[in-house]
């Protein structure tokens, strides 16, 4: 095991967890948690877009469930940064780089070198910040927010309470860009999507309860045209994603979430919550990848919060880790 986390650590970028890979040492295996729900334990789960806030409460869900998480981002802060906020656990491994088409190859590579190829379950969530500067101008990417804070500090400057989304829009309605420039800002996330599931999804088929859950929402800012087409993009992949996958092996289902998740700072500082609802999501994420038997194709609609009571007791995320932190740095006092 220490000969692997070496190999691991001398591949460029990566941040291995300082802990063993404890589910690999276990074997994989299904056991009963409280409520009749399998664990995670031995499974390895991939969370796409897991450094923002919403990838940050399914990874702790399906860390609580007992799996190994896998999370990557082109920002080493912000990977570090998801390691204090969840308490530095030892079976989250983070690994530096994009799952956009020029770099995802190579991601998934260096990730599967780490785990020996094997992988479980994959999350996949479209609640990334359409409005960071393209990889082009910065080297940024679209997976995580370090390349839109400059942007949306500048547009909160004289918003007056408004969120990001919001301030941005303000700043013109959409139609000032030309047409290169909206195909460009209108596909980021389908065309990430795309390629996480077409990297990703052969290494669960002929995987024992593998599953692959897409999370996709829409409920931004109704007049910014890039987010809402994003959005919807999304939405059509999961679709047919789930169409063509009735019969597979791969369990493949959609939690469309029609509720705002991630709100503005003023807003969380002036009406601060003590569970985000990003931390129900990541439990009923990991129930649902717990949940060896529910059939693939199906689709789970949260519009509304007795939706998430509903869902959260029908996929109950199995306790097998405990003390992970709710709240994130930002939202502790």
């Amino acid at each position: 095991m220490a000969s692997m986390q070496r190999l691991a650590r001398r591949g460029q970028g990566v941040l291995l967890a300082r802990g063993q890979l404890g589910g690999f040492a276990k074997g994989l295996h299904f056991s009963d948690a409280p409520g009749g729900a399998n664990t995670l334990n031995g499974d390895v789960a991939w969370v796409v877009g897991g450094a923002g806030p919403i990838g940050r409460g399914i990874a702790r869900g399906l860390l609580k469930a007992g799996a190994t998480v896998i999370v990557s981002s082109n920002s080493e802060a912000r990977l570090q940064q998801l390691r204090r906020d969840l308490g530095d656990p030892s079976e989250l491994l983070t690994i530096q780089g994009t799952m956009r088409p020029a770099g995802a190859a190579d991601l998934v590579k260096r990730a599967m070198d780490m785990t020996n190829s094997k992988l479980n379950h994959v999350v996949a969530h479209s609640g990334v910040r359409w409005w960071g500067a393209t990889p082009a101008k910065t080297g940024g990417d679209c997976e995580d927010a370090s390349s839109a804070v400059k942007d949306c500090e500048d547009a909160l400057a004289s918003s007056k309470g408004r969120d990001c989304e919001d301030a941005l829009a303000s700043k013109g309605s959409g139609l000032e860009q030309d047409p290169a420039q909206f195909a460009e800002h209108a596909t980021l996330l389908p065309v990430l999507h795309f390629t996480a599931a077409k990297l990703l999804l052969p290494h669960l088929q002929g995987t024992p309860g593998a599953s692959y859950t897409l999370v996709t929402g829409g409920a931004g800012a109704d007049n910014v045209i890039d987010a809402q087409v994003n959005a919807y993009g999304v939405r059509g992949l999961a679709t047919a994603l789930r169409s063509q996958h009735l019969d597979s092996t791969v369990r493949v289902s959609e939690v469309r979430v029609n509720l705002k998740i991630n709100r503005p700072a003023r807003e969380r500082a002036t009406n601060p919550r003590s569970r985000p609802l990003t931390a129900d999501l990541g439990e009923m994420c990991a129930g649902l990848a717990a949940c060896r038997f529910s059939e693939s194709g199906i689709l789970h609609k949260v519009d509304t919060m007795e939706d998430v009571g509903r869902l959260w007791a029908r996929y109950p995320c199995p306790a097998v880790v405990d003390g992970l932190p709710v709240l994130w740095h930002w939202e502790q006092a």
